[in-house]
C-alpha cells in the first residue's frame, strides 16, 4: 500500500457552446471557483477563438523585433527597472537575463476583448474579487534560451491578506510546452502563505533571478507543476502563487501576456497603464473592456 495519494492535475475544458456563448455552465463554474479558491490557479482549456491567438502571436512578433532592435534607444523609469522604448511599435520592454517584459500598446489585435476582458475569465475573477478591479498593466512574459532556472518566488505584496489583491491571466501566443521554458507553479496552497510568519522563519520569497536556497528548500517540500499551454488555453493565477520561470531550450522565443487584475484601492509599484495605453487609445476600447482602464490618466 502506498504513504502517499497524490493529487490531480485537473483543468476545465471549454466546450464549444461554451466558448460561442463566452460563459462556463454552472457545473463548470463551480469546479473552477474551487480550483481557484484552494490551488490559486486554474486553466482553461480552449478559452479563446484560434484566430484572436494567431493574429496577436504574429503582430507581437513584429513588436518584439522592434523591441530587440532598439536596445539603445528611448528609455524611462519603472518600479527600479531601467525601460526601453521600441522605436516603431513605442512598447515599453524591459530584459534581463533573457527575459523579456514587452508592454504592448492596445492596439488592434492587441485591444481584442478575449485577451483583456476574456469573458470565460472574467466572470470567475469578478466572483473571486467581487467586482472592485481594475485591469493594471498587460504586458508579455517572453522567455528565450540562455534564460536559466529562477528561484521559485511569490509576486506583488504576497501573503498580506487572506484575500486574494489580484490575478493575472496568462494566455499563450503558441505552444508553450515542456522544452520551451513553461511556467511552473506549486497550487499546494502557497498563495495563503502569511508573509509576516515566512519572514519571521527568515524566508524571502521575492528574489527571482538569483539564488535563493532556503526559499527553494522550501519549495522542494510541496509537489509542482510545470504548466503545458496550447494556443487557445488561458492560466488564471493569484500573484502569490510560488512559481517560477524555467529553461528554453529552443530556438523560438516562448511568449505568454500577462493581464494583470488588481482589487481597486490596493496598489503596487511595478507596472501601470500608461505604460500601454494614452486616454485616445482607452476611448477606442470595446466598450464592454474601457471600464477595466479607467485609470489611464487624460492626454497632456
Amino acid at each position: 500500500m502506498d504513504a502517499e495519494t497524490p493529487g490531480q492535475d485537473v483543468d476545465v475544458v471549454v466546450s464549444p457552446a461554451e466558448l460561442a456563448a463566452g460563459t462556463l455552465s454552472a457545473d463548470q463554474v463551480r469546479l473552477a471557483t474551487l480550483l481557484l479558491h484552494t490551488r490559486g490557479c486554474v486553466i482553461l482549456r480552449g478559452a479563446l477563438p484560434s484566430t484572436v491567438v494567431s493574429a496577436a502571436d504574429a503582430a507581437f512578433a513584429r513588436v518584439f523585433a522592434d523591441c530587440r532592435a532598439s536596445g539603445d534607444g528611448e528609455s524611462l523609469e519603472m518600479a527600479g527597472i531601467t525601460c526601453r522604448v521600441g522605436r516603431e511599435s513605442r512598447a515599453v520592454f524591459w530584459e534581463r537575463n533573457h527575459r523579456w517584459r514587452i508592454f504592448p500598446r492596445l492596439r488592434a489585435p492587441f485591444d481584442s476583448p478575449w485577451l483583456l476582458a476574456n469573458p470565460l475569465a472574467m466572470g470567475l475573477v469578478r466572483a473571486a474579487l467581487r467586482d472592485d478591479f481594475h485591469c493594471k498593466f498587460v504586458s508579455s512574459d517572453t522567455c528565450l534560451a540562455g534564460a536559466v532556472i529562477q528561484s521559485p518566488h511569490r509576486e506583488m505584496d504576497p501573503g498580506l491578506s487572506w484575500e486574494p489583491r489580484g490575478y493575472i491571466v496568462n494566455i499563450p501566443l503558441h505552444r508553450c510546452d515542456l522544452d520551451n521554458g513553461p511556467l511552473e507553479i506549486w497550487p499546494c496552497g502557497s498563495h495563503l502563505w502569511r508573509d509576516d510568519v515566512l519572514r519571521g522563519l527568515g524566508y524571502d520569497d521575492t528574489v527571482q533571478d538569483g539564488r535563493n536556497p532556503d526559499f527553494e528548500a522550501l519549495a522542494a517540500m510541496f509537489p509542482s507543476r510545470r504548466v503545458v499551454l496550447e494556443p487557445g488555453d488561458l492560466l488564471i493565477r493569484d500573484p502569490a502563487l510560488m512559481h517560477r520561470g524555467t529553461v528554453n531550450h529552443t530556438d523560438r522565443p516562448r511568449t505568454m501576456l500577462a493581464i494583470c487584475y488588481f482589487r481597486d484601492g490596493l496598489t503596487h509599484n511595478y507596472g501601470q497603464l500608461d505604460l500601454n495605453l494614452d486616454h485616445g487609445l482607452r476611448e477606442r476600447l470595446a466598450p464592454e473592456v474601457r471600464p477595466l482602464f479607467a485609470g489611464v490618466p487624460q492626454d497632456v
